[in-house]
């Protein structure tokens, strides 16, 4: 066999290697393949010169950047708005693991402006900042489930613009999760709190933050002069993966894309006495306690015959949060494609965590109520466990609620 001379070796397989990888990356930025145009780059291009001049307050945290990764208070203020506050959710304006440390406003010196923490204000604080300025904007890449804070953070400006003279921009993202559809219970009144249960909708609301608005507009404010700039390129039940747009994490604990939808089934976990992983390089991914031993474990999930999930014998140390600097045994959770229902692989696994460790599971408790109940939006999802009925019990009853929430927000659908 004729040899290749050492440089043209190292070429063709230096080729091999680029085609390799550039086909079987998840996220590649720059590819020049097909792309989601997001809300934020339309309003840049088509729109937001009308608005020279206007002060503005805007909503944003880490995931407010273009598919080229610029800010978009860079994009805004090239445009001639006047971007005079930043309104920052959960984790701060760079993504803080820790938050903000609860300071209600700061001067930012890299973006020449106060920066207020949207977790130290309500309704009439917002009011009072809003009064400032000309447009309020809110641009920040959701999740599409009732549990994760920015939709709070949504409805919170929406509240207060009811009835300002004031006009609000929601520059429309992907919906990470919406390939799911629809799942879990409506909310139920007396379990909403001021964060984790306060958006009117199903645990999973299949709903872009720009979509959301627009339900939470007809339903429920009228009053808010709304505009939502929608995304070109976009498709309903499009995983982001196939959007083109880069993975920023909307969480520091959701570091992939994977551990976000494995993140819809898990959270609903905080409500036991379970590590989630937070603390750990896989959050989300990694469930366990100091009592648990990891093969029992993970056989026992795998018995539960999830055809989405597989799990895997772990041992993990947290370095904060629950068991902080403890060693904890459990499993490491594998998505492997597909639909299912979130709320059914929670039901099902917290169930065999209670058949399995009796003496050691317990419910917490967030006020007056069970976290679990804030969490699920009901307590019926506690009660059917505890109880030891099956998960079709507990579908049917809340099917209902489901049915009616998913007829209701057809008619807001921009996708």
């Amino acid at each position: 066999m004729k040899k290749l001379p050492l440089q043209n070796a190292a070429a063709i397989l230096t080729a091999i290697c680029i085609a390799g990888c550039a086909s079987g990356a998840a996220y590649h930025l720059g590819s020049g393949g097909p792309r989601v145009r997001t809300g934020l780059e339309n309003f840049i291009a088509a729109r937001a010169a009308s608005y020279k001049g206007r002060k503005a307050a805007l909503v944003t945290n880490q995931s407010g950047y273009d598919s080229g990764l610029r800010q978009n208070i860079e994009l805004l203020r090239e445009k001639g708005i006047v971007v005079s506050m930043v309104l920052a959710p959960e984790h701060g304006l760079y993504g803080f693991q820790n938050g903000v440390d609860y300071q209600y406003g700061w001067y930012d010196g890299s973006i020449k402006c106060m920066v207020y923490n949207m977790f130290s204000t309500n309704r009439y604080v917002l009011q009072y900042l809003f009064r400032s300025v000309d447009i309020v904007i809110f641009e920040i890449q959701d999740m599409g489930m009732r549990c994760f804070t920015y939709i709070t953070n949504l409805k919170d400006v929406m509240d207060a613009l009811d009835g300002m003279d004031r006009e609000l921009i929601v520059l429309d993202r992907p919906d990470p999760v919406g390939f799911i559809g629809v799942d879990g219970s409506f909310l139920e009144e007396r379990f909403a709190t001021k964060w984790v249960s306060s958006f009117p909708g199903t645990f999973l609301y299949d709903m872009t933050a720009g979509e959301a608005a627009r339900y939470y507009h007809g339903e429920f404010r009228p009053g808010v002069k709304l505009t939502v700039v929608p995304m070109r390129g976009y498709s309903r039940n499009m995983p982001f993966h196939r959007t083109g747009l880069p993975w920023i994490p909307p969480s520091p604990n959701l570091p992939t894309y994977e551990s976000s939808i494995v993140y819809t089934a898990i959270v609903l976990m905080e409500g036991i006495n379970l590590s989630l992983g937070r603390g750990t390089s896989k959050p989300f991914e990694y469930i366990g306690a100091p009592w648990i031993d990891p093969v029992s474990f993970s056989k026992a999930l795998g018995e539960l015959a999830l055809k989405n999930f597989r799990f895997k014998p772990a041992y993990f140390k947290p370095t904060f949060s629950k068991y902080a600097g403890m060693v904890c045994g459990g499993a490491q959770i594998f998505y492997t494609g597909g639909n299912f229902s979130p709320t059914e692989a929670a039901y099902r696994i917290i169930g065999a965590i209670i058949k399995l460790y009796p003496y050691y599971v317990r419910w917490e408790r967030h006020g007056v109520n069970y976290e679990i109940d804030s969490l699920a939006g009901t307590d019926k999802f506690r009660t059917g466990i505890q109880s030891g009925r099956p998960w079709e019990e507990f579908r049917k009853e809340i099917e209902a609620g489901k049915k009616a929430f998913n007829k209701k927000k057809k008619k807001y659908a921009l996708y």
